[in-house]
């Protein structure tokens, strides 16, 4: 997968959507909302800690992505972490 970085290399217009992590283990709806957008858009973006409200871990959705096949912007954030 470098379908992102090869239209973001050539200039070529880009396409991409937000996809939020379910709040529990269950990753069923996540994987059919991926399904759906797969083919559609160039990247997903996965947040992390949206809301301020426990999730599923970016780091493990943006994973679940690449195995369905989607190509997935991994998102980060410091707010509300501590250093346990």
């Amino acid at each position: 997968m470098g379908i992102l970085k090869d239209k973001l290399l050539s200039n070529e217009f880009v396409i991409t959507a937000e996809l939020c992590p379910p709040k529990g283990a269950d990753i069923a709806s996540f994987v059919q909302k991926a399904h759906l957008l797969k083919g559609k858009v160039d990247a997903v973006n996965v947040t992390d800690n949206q809301r301020a409200i426990m999730r599923l871990s970016s780091l493990v959705a943006a994973h679940i992505l690449r195995r369905e096949g989607v190509e997935p912007i991994y998102q980060l954030i410091c707010r509300d972490k501590n250093r346990i």
